[in-house]
């Protein structure tokens, strides 16, 4: 009999509880030390918090699934994974004031991003031009939310991968009308799931499974 296969799920927190100093120094004393150096490696506050809400955020989840954070260990690409654990693949992503993760039994990615102004010479310099072409056909006010719907796509397979922007973003195409990615370097079939949960926010995550949770599990901390 072919195993079951568990759908990929996506878990989501707010930073806004590590304003709080005393909060941030008693949660940062709780995090795996691998965490603890990354923190303690970024100089910009805003960055300590949106990284140690992620961290929180992915032990919690490990937790509840019966896993040790403190095995978690890091390609040489940067891609986190649990060694000696089959069928269990995790990603982790943050930007503004969220925090994001997923989780699947196949490779899984994921990338978040706060909405800002687009430079369309990002796009003529990292996407496809086919895709820059799309999103300077839109009206103005709709080329930010396509950009950041390419951006996320990409950033998402790119974790999936473990290559990061080492891999190229110009390298493969975001599809949207088939929510997948096509690579000509890959024989799977990867799948994307975009996800609009959070206004001015815009959330992808690329699998080989196809099967996506609905919706956000958010995850709320007591103090």
């Amino acid at each position: 009999m072919e195993k079951e296969r568990m759908p990929v799920e996506l878990y989501a927190i707010h930073t806004g509880f590590l304003d709080d100093e005393i909060i941030f120094s008693k949660k940062l004393k709780q995090v795996t030390y691998q965490r603890y150096e990354k923190v303690n490696s970024l100089k910009l506050k805003e960055e300590q918090k949106r990284s140690l809400a992620a961290g929180l955020l992915l032990e919690s989840v490990l937790r509840d699934k019966g896993y040790d954070p403190q095995l978690i260990e890091r390609e040489e690409g940067g891609k986190l994974f649990l060694p000696d654990v089959p069928d269990f693949y995790f990603s982790i992503a943050h930007s503004g004031e969220y925090a994001v993760c997923a989780i699947s039994d196949l490779p899984v990615g994921v990338d978040i991003q706060q909405k800002k102004e687009t430079k369309m010479k990002l796009a003529r310099r990292f996407f496809q031009s086919g895709e820059a072409d799309h999103i300077e056909e839109q009206p103005p006010e709709k080329r930010d939310d396509l950009f950041f719907r390419y951006w996320t796509g990409k950033e998402s397979y790119l974790k999936l991968t473990g290559k990061g922007l080492l891999g190229g973003l110009d390298s493969f195409m975001v599809d949207f009308e088939s929510s997948k990615i096509r690579d000509p370097y890959s024989s799977e079939e990867i799948y994307l799931k975009e996800y609009h949960c959070f206004e001015d926010y815009y959330i992808s995550v690329a699998c080989y499974s196809s099967d996506f949770a609905a919706f956000i599990k958010k995850i709320y901390y007591r103090m």
